[in-house]
């Protein structure tokens, strides 16, 4: 059997043949961006050519998401479509969907390996071996894994860098399949954080993510946690006159202990923005849920939040049509997240997952229902997003310069996550402070100003 991704040695009597082609698609969350971005640098590092996913190759890596239905949907679907239009190519799925449902994906025709997110570090030692056909499955249990896989990804192209702290769940949410997927909690340790900071400034990043399936919990497998982590970070960068920025990923409302709201509320290096998942503006539903805090418990957080940072952005994540939810329940959460304000609310339809508990509750509501619920609640959210932007009409803002933009504008995110125009080409990466002249929609646009 051919050797897949070998590449050829030069030798005095034979040029350097070139070398394999391969192509990566991510479905899902910015942790599965940030480890489809380790898979390319590897890969890059064991002698393979990446080559954009719309290009032939000869190895396509799916990273693929099982948050929902929808989600392992377009993961089936991406495999046929692939497989159609590149039928000699070898094709892996790997990511989430991998790892809970190996037999499932391993069974489709199309699929030559199947490799989940443990042990995902050793997929090209398993593409560099003689694979046996009949083992397409080798996706491991949690207990055959070792602990935080490092990757050092570069994000060729990009302006701001996403840093995985963090991985794994042991929450179980009743509706959420990711314990099961990502497995126990893992944490990279503090020191290598730093250094990963330090090679992602030297690499010219002004802007920085810090993301995790849990980041709240982040050291609780190290005896250590996010604020002696951010704590740490501050001390080391943080200060008035700081050239780049830092930015959390999602952080659940049980996480904010008291010593996380100090530094989260001092820090210099923090974006005023958070996002912190609600699911539900219903204790009853919550509790449903077996989410570990209340309506009120989540309000009291956003409160003492914004007085300790004006202007801060909150934006959360929103499931209607659970189980049990009531057209009550539902009102309840429209009228809190009215009364919250939020900036942006991601909002998605209850989706069952078989082996959760709340796969086995009762009153599941009708697809029609959920669709509803959605509309009217997304209807909220846009007006509560135009309320958001134009609080910022005639504010300065800073501004990380992303691209240009169709009209020949310099494009970007302020700290707020607010994307903003400037009247003028800029170069990518560009740190500045723009007023804004415009705040109807999204992106502002604004003028820059002297710094």
């Amino acid at each position: 059997m051919t050797k897949i991704g070998k590449v050829e040695e030069k030798t005095e009597n034979e040029g350097q043949r070139p070398a394999t082609k391969i192509a990566f698609y991510t479905l899902g969350c910015k942790v599965n961006q940030f480890d489809t971005e380790g898979l390319i640098t590897e890969s890059r590092e064991h002698g393979y050519e990446v080559v954009a996913f719309n290009e032939p190759a000869a190895i396509y890596v799916i990273n693929t998401c099982t948050v929902t239905k929808e989600a392992e949907r377009k993961a089936k679907q991406l495999i046929r479509r692939v497989k159609r239009k590149h039928p000699d190519a070898y094709l892996v799925v790997t990511g989430c969907f991998a790892q809970t449902s190996a037999e499932v994906l391993a069974a489709l025709p199309e699929v030559d390996l199947v490799v989940g997110v443990a042990g995902r570090d050793r997929l090209f030692q398993m593409l560099e071996e003689e694979l046996p056909f009949n083992r397409k499955n080798r996706v491991l249990s949690w207990a055959e894994a070792d602990g935080f896989a490092v990757f050092t990804p570069e994000f060729s192209g990009q302006t701001r860098a996403f840093l995985k702290i963090q991985d794994g769940c042991q929450s179980y949410c009743s509706y959420c399949k990711i314990p099961f997927a990502r497995g126990p909690v893992r944490s990279l340790p503090s020191a290598q954080v730093m250094k990963e900071i330090e090679r992602l400034l030297a690499l010219g990043y002004k802007e920085i993510v810090l993301v995790g399936i849990h980041l709240g919990h982040y050291g609780i497998d190290l005896e250590t946690d996010l604020a002696t982590l951010l704590t740490q970070i501050e001390q080391k960068w943080g200060g008035a006159d700081t050239k780049w920025r830092l930015r959390l990923g999602s952080v659940d409302p049980s996480d904010f202990t008291p010593q996380l709201m100090e530094v989260v509320l001092s820090s210099t290096l923090l974006c005023n923005h958070l996002h912190i998942p609600l699911q539900s503006g219903s204790r009853k539903v919550l509790s449903l849920m077996n989410r570990d805090y209340s309506p009120d418990d989540y309000a009291g957080l956003v409160s003492l939040l914004r007085n300790g940072r004006p202007g801060l952005a909150l934006t959360t994540d929103l499931m209607v049509g659970f189980p049990g939810e009531t057209e009550a329940d539902f009102i309840e959460t429209l009228n809190f997240i009215q009364a919250v304000g939020f900036a942006r609310v991601h909002i998605f339809p209850y989706s069952l997952r078989q082996g959760t508990k709340a796969a086995q509750m009762k009153e599941h509501l009708p697809r029609r229902v959920k669709e509803e619920r959605v509309k009217r609640a997304e209807a909220i959210a846009r007006d509560l997003a135009k309320a958001y932007r134009e609080l910022f009409l005639d504010q300065v803002v800073e501004v990380l310069i992303e691209e240009t933009n169709r009209d020949g504008y310099g494009e970007g995110f302020a700290r707020e996550y607010l994307r903003v125009q400037v009247k003028e080409a800029q170069e990518p990466n560009t740190l500045l402070h723009a007023r804004i002249v415009r705040a109807d929609r999204e992106p502002l646009t604004g003028v820059v100003i002297a710094s």
